[in-house]
């Protein structure tokens, strides 16, 4: 949201690599988190620990990778996309560790993810139909009153 602000204003945010790398180190830590907890669990510490390194360091390349791409992508796009599916495996996942069992097992998973995106889109639709959006010079005339 900050970079659509500062492009809006006519500037170039010069933070778009850093928040590139920042976004895929929190994702290469995560899931070195998740692997080490995985490995601990299975009594196997130190396997879990060279992953979690090795996710560390992919990640961080695959971001150094696709950041130009994926600075085209809007960010609320991302983020909706994000969102869907972590709601989705975290919602899997919950299931699995209380007990249950899923129908068709990971398969089940693409079933979760159609109904968590269809819920979420249904909505932002009516979200969107009761947000009224802000006129784009008053923004900058309330920046100016302010500052």
């Amino acid at each position: 949201m900050q970079i659509a602000i500062l492009r809006a204003a006519g500037l170039k945010p010069e933070c778009d690599f850093t928040l590139a790398f920042k976004g895929t180190f929190l994702e290469g830590l995560e899931i070195a988190f998740i692997v080490v907890t995985f490995g601990s669990a299975q009594g196997n510490l130190s396997l879990a620990a060279t992953g979690a390194a090795l996710a560390i360091v992919v990640m961080g390349g695959i971001g150094l990778l696709v950041r130009a791409p994926l600075s085209r992508v809007p960010e609320n796009t991302m983020k909706f996309a994000v969102g869907v599916l972590l709601t989705t495996f975290g919602t899997f996942w919950s299931a699995q560790v209380a007990g249950a069992t899923w129908p068709g097992q990971e398969a089940s998973l693409l079933a979760l993810l159609d109904f968590m995106a269809a819920v979420a889109l249904a909505l932002v639709s009516i979200f969107r139909q009761q947000y009224r959006p802000v006129p784009a010079g008053a923004l900058a005339v309330a920046r100016r009153k302010a500052g």
